[in-house]
């Protein structure tokens, strides 16, 4: 049995929104069929075994990581990385609810990612149960082995 997690990382970027007293992030992809194939996968994660990390990079930006614990895995080991967003902007504030509360995840479809009207939610909302901000220089601890693969698959 393989421990190996498929990495999506086509979307487009991140939509934060506020639901059920909670911050979602949205990952917002722009085809269709990716995101509902994704989104089949991300439905069956438990609850339980959920992780979102943040990862501030040493140059203003930063990556999400967001996946289910392969260990316990029912379905495909998949999860999700995007790197290159800036710390700035709707980040800072999403960060400070992030730090008060786990956020819910969502998988989101966007026939036009600059129209808000195309928007279409395509997962039911996850929440996470782990949920972390680290340092770049973090991600040489053992306990993030899943987000450095996801770090070194994109490079």
């Amino acid at each position: 049995m393989s421990f190996d997690i498929q990495w999506y990382n086509n979307f487009y970027g991140i939509s934060w929104a506020y639901e059920k007293d909670r911050l979602v992030v949205s990952t917002v992809f722009e085809d269709k069929k990716e995101s509902m194939e994704l989104a089949i996968e991300v439905d069956k994660w438990s609850d339980k075994f959920t992780r979102l990390t943040i990862i501030e990079k040493n140059n203003g930006e930063y990556a999400i990581c967001c996946y289910q614990d392969p260990q316990i895995s029912k379905g495909k080991n998949v999860g999700l990385y995007r790197s290159g967003m800036p710390q700035a902007g709707g980040y800072e504030h999403a960060k400070a609810m992030i730090e008060e509360k786990s956020p819910l995840l969502q998988i989101a479809y966007a026939a036009d990612v600059r129209d808000m009207n195309t928007y279409e939610q395509i997962s039911r909302l996850v929440p996470l149960r782990k949920c972390r901000i680290i340092s770049e220089n973090q991600l040489k601890k053992q306990e993030f082995y899943y987000e450095k693969n996801a770090e070194n698959a994109h490079k």
